[in-house]
């Protein structure tokens, strides 16, 4: 099985079309999003239009709740989020059509999916929450405790912004980046290889499979 993994969209569509031109050149055809898919990008209604049209398999980023929720937890973002998102999340939302504020409410905090036999975890942050992402630094104790709870083959997750690949007592981590910022990045795994590989790719970048 070949995959391509992109995250932290950030409403940003010439980025998402640009990585889903290369991922359809090099003929790969199932596609995860690990969340974020609007934030601080002008373009939220043409990405999410996007992402539905070509129905990618993804979960909510942070940004993506505090969108949906933008109405009903005013009070509270006041207070929790720096001046700036706060007004990422104000355009975004006065910006959105209904009905993507409806799709972004209702994609779920973690997915499971099982392509060719292998059991897929997608989440945004970790397995234990939006907001907690991990590093590939992080001690070896912190992928153990996400691995018990995924239980997958591969865990795909985002929110933090360097990718990255790393193998914990066989379950395959994998960080696809973000597509939108100073160094837009999506990853490519592949399980037809020994061991499973991960090529990390920018968006333009044509490859193969």
């Amino acid at each position: 099985m070949i995959f391509a993994a992109i995250g932290n969209i950030d409403g940003n569509a010439r980025a998402l079309e640009s990585a889903l031109d290369d991922i359809d050149a090099a003929g790969i055809q199932t596609i995860v999003h690990t969340g974020d898919c609007v934030g601080f990008g002008s373009t939220p209604n043409e990405t999410v239009s996007l992402l539905r049209a070509r129905a990618i398999p993804g979960v909510q980023g942070d940004m993506d709740r505090r969108v949906a929720r933008f109405v009903r937890k005013q009070r509270t973002l006041r207070t929790e989020c720096a001046p700036d998102v706060l007004a990422a999340l104000q355009r975004t939302y006065d910006a959105l059509h209904s009905e993507h504020v409806e799709y972004l409410a209702g994609l779920p905090r973690e997915r499971r999916l099982v392509v060719d036999g292998v059991a897929i975890f997608i989440c945004h942050g970790s397995p234990h929450g939006q907001d907690e992402g991990l590093l590939e630094s992080d001690d070896v104790s912190r992928f153990r405790r996400f691995r018990e709870t995924a239980r997958a083959d591969i865990v795909v997750m985002g929110h933090t912004p360097h990718p990255f690949s790393r193998m914990c007592d066989g379950v395959l981590f994998v960080n696809p980046g973000f597509l939108a910022g100073e160094l837009p990045c999506y990853a490519v795994v592949n399980t037809e290889t020994e061991p499973w590989s991960v090529a990390f790719h920018r968006p333009g970048d044509r490859h193969s499979p």
